[in-house]
């Protein structure tokens, strides 16, 4: 009688170890996080970037907060958000974000990028379900935001194209932003 209990005991203990690799299986392949502010993610920062090589990770994660003068969509799926950072935050710009400006707010800003929740071609590997976590809703011009993800320094030499004679390699991203949170909605006169 005692080998049965032993085995008894033995069979609980391995479906007990069975049902903790499957949940431990459903939780690494689950689905995208969604971050808070603040919040960091967890692996490598720039999982769901496509071609990262081009970014220097200067900070796994960081928190800035500033004004939102302009957003765009991008081709390769992105939507970039020029940020005039708040007062505290003015160290992080480079001397190359000084050409990263909008048709009305000449101040150089940082830019935050925004990747797809899924990517598409050509860029399909541009894609925050690869990256584990679920795309911020971008915000509009006009609000102030808090933003949360990689501090970088991109030296994309294809933006010596876009922007012949200029010294624009490594300017300072947020890339990819994690978390956008709306501190203070544009409003009517602000966001024109």
């Amino acid at each position: 009688m005692g080998g049965h209990r032993l085995s008894r005991a033995s069979r609980g203990a391995a479906t007990t170890a069975i049902v903790l690799v499957l949940l431990t299986g459903v939780v690494a392949c689950g689905r995208p996080v969604q971050l808070k502010s603040g919040e960091c993610k967890s692996g490598d920062p720039l999982a769901g970037v496509y071609f990262p090589s081009r970014l220097t990770v200067k900070n796994a994660c960081t928190t800035v907060s500033g004004t939102v003068d302009c957003v765009k969509q991008e081709p390769d799926g992105d939507i970039h958000i020029r940020l005039r950072p708040d007062f505290n935050f003015q160290g992080l710009l480079t001397p190359a974000n000084a050409y990263q400006q909008c048709d009305s707010q000449k101040d150089p800003h940082l830019v935050v990028e925004v990747i797809p929740q899924v990517g598409h071609l050509p860029f399909t590997d541009n894609s925050a379900n690869d990256g584990g976590f679920v795309t911020p809703v971008a915000p509009v011009a006009g609000d102030h935001v808090t933003v949360t993800g990689p501090y970088v320094w991109d030296s994309n030499e294809l933006h010596d194209l876009i922007y012949p004679g200029k010294e624009v390699k490594d300017w300072a991203e947020i890339h990819p932003v994690w978390n956008i949170t709306v501190d203070h909605p544009a409003t009517s006169t602000s966001a024109n």
